[in-house]
């Protein structure tokens, strides 16, 4: 039996050996087929790796292209920024003053609306533009014609050798920039040619005109300003002391010497010329005529002939306002129109008030234009106007005071007492004021306090 277990069947013994092979075999297939499979995955593990890095390395160099796009249209912007900024520069430069500006040379002004707004008409031309705030006004174009027919009239009568078109355009054309500064507005849409002719054709008008009003020139029988409708007068004289509507003096006087009647003028100067033809206050002497020489326009040359320019004043920061004339006429005020001084004024003393009497016509134009031109301008010894109308609204409060200063002679008016009353009360109001009364309104609040 030990034999026989011992011993073994050879068939089985060739199975085993089979098995084993295959065992042996399978083995070296796993580990063949496991090292095949590491190395795949080793292989798709690199690959993937390899497939990731070139994709950041794309990533990287699309973000490096799109960095320098950026860069380069950041660039073109700042270079298109630039050339915006050196362009603004320039247009700046080009507007420096190298000088301070000099707005002493400044008379000529558009009204403020505060002023204005109420009564536009008395500030606005109704027949004439003269200078260039109201050139080109529809309405106003009918005198253009007469404006060229009066130059015409004037250069073929050639009062003197120096009455010559074309050298009076060379001598206005040498006050061009002066001129041009006389205004309170830039001027850049007149052209140098538009400018000048505009200059030339406006001041002969006035000149021609001013010289068939004093019956210096003939007038023409055809002429409708003075042969027609007498009414064009008035309105006429009140367009040309509009505050918009003047000329330079200095170019008016160099027209006047260009186009003076030599040797047997009426007039010597523009001064004597305008002084029949201004709406001023009073007569005028020959010591007042000389202050004239320092008008800046016609307008101006009324105020230096209507006020002191010599006396001193200051702005009032307040007005103390004093009782009505009826009031002042209850206790005993004495009202008496200034006779003796040509310049406004008013004065009191002993109870009795002297004031400057005044014609009121109409909306009296010409003084609302007083009133504005000492508005616009600087310097506290421009208000003299302004305190004198001031002074008159304190003084009529109704209609009674009204009657009673036109029965005591200080106004002259064919207009009714409620108009002239709401002339004053309404033409006071918003504007400065200064002290050139100052010592003759404490003087009126103490004798009525007393």
């Amino acid at each position: 039996m030990m034999e026989g277990l011992e011993s073994s069947d050879p068939s089985k013994e060739l199975g085993c050996k089979e098995i084993k092979h295959s065992l042996h075999h399978n083995s070296s297939i796993n580990s063949q087929l496991s090292t095949t499979s590491f190395e795949v995955r080793s292989s798709f593990i690199m690959a993937e790796s390899n497939v990731k890095e070139h994709w950041l390395i794309e990533i990287e160099e699309e973000e490096k292209s799109v960095t320098a796009g950026s860069n380069v249209k950041n660039q073109t912007l700042s270079g298109d920024q630039n050339k915006e900024n050196v362009s603004i520069a320039s247009s700046i430069r080009k507007k420096l003053l190298s000088k301070a500006p000099s707005p002493s040379s400044t008379c000529i002004y558009r009204v403020p609306d505060a002023l204005k707004k109420l009564h536009e008409k008395d500030f606005v031309p109704c027949l004439v533009s003269i200078g260039p705030f109201h050139h080109g006004t529809k309405k106003l174009q009918a005198m253009e014609q007469f404006k060229l027919w009066y130059l015409h009239q004037l250069l073929d009568r050639k009062p003197n050798p120096e009455t010559n078109l074309e050298h009076i355009v060379e001598k206005i054309r040498s006050l061009e920039d002066y001129s041009r500064e006389c205004y309170n507005e830039k001027l850049d849409d007149l052209s140098s040619e538009a400018f000048v002719e505009m200059m030339v054709v406006d001041g002969c008008f006035i000149l021609e005109y001013y010289r068939k009003k004093i019956g210096e020139v003939p007038t023409d029988p055809d002429d409708p300003l003075f042969n027609i409708s007498l009414a064009m007068s008035p309105t006429l004289t009140s367009d040309l002391v509009m505050l918009e509507n003047q000329l330079p003096w200095r170019v008016l006087d160099c027209l006047f010497q260009l186009t003076k009647q030599v040797p047997n003028g009426m007039c010597k100067s523009l001064s004597e010329l305008t002084r029949s033809c201004l709406p001023i206050w009073g007569p005028v002497s020959d010591d007042h005529l000389e202050q004239t020489t320092e008008s800046r326009h016609l307008l101006d040359n009324v105020r230096i002939l209507s006020a002191e320019l010599d006396k001193k004043e200051e702005i009032m920061p307040f007005w103390d306002s004093m009782p009505s004339a009826t009031k002042l006429q209850q206790i005993g005020v004495i009202f008496q129109p200034n006779r003796n001084n040509i310049n406004i004024n008013i004065t009191f003393l002993d109870g009795v008030m002297e004031i400057s009497p005044i014609t009121i016509q109409g909306d009296n134009p010409v003084f609302r234009n007083l009133i504005a031109l000492e508005q616009c301008e600087s310097g506290p010894h421009k208000y003299q106007i302004s305190t004198y109308a001031r002074a008159l609204g304190d003084l009529i409060k109704s209609s009674k005071d009204v009657e009673f200063l036109i029965q005591n002679q200080i106004i002259h008016t064919s207009l009714n007492k409620e108009d002239i009353a709401g002339f004053f009360d309404d033409i006071c109001n918003g504007f400065e004021t200064s002290s050139c009364f100052l010592q003759t309104i404490y003087s009126v609040l103490s004798y009525y306090k007393s």
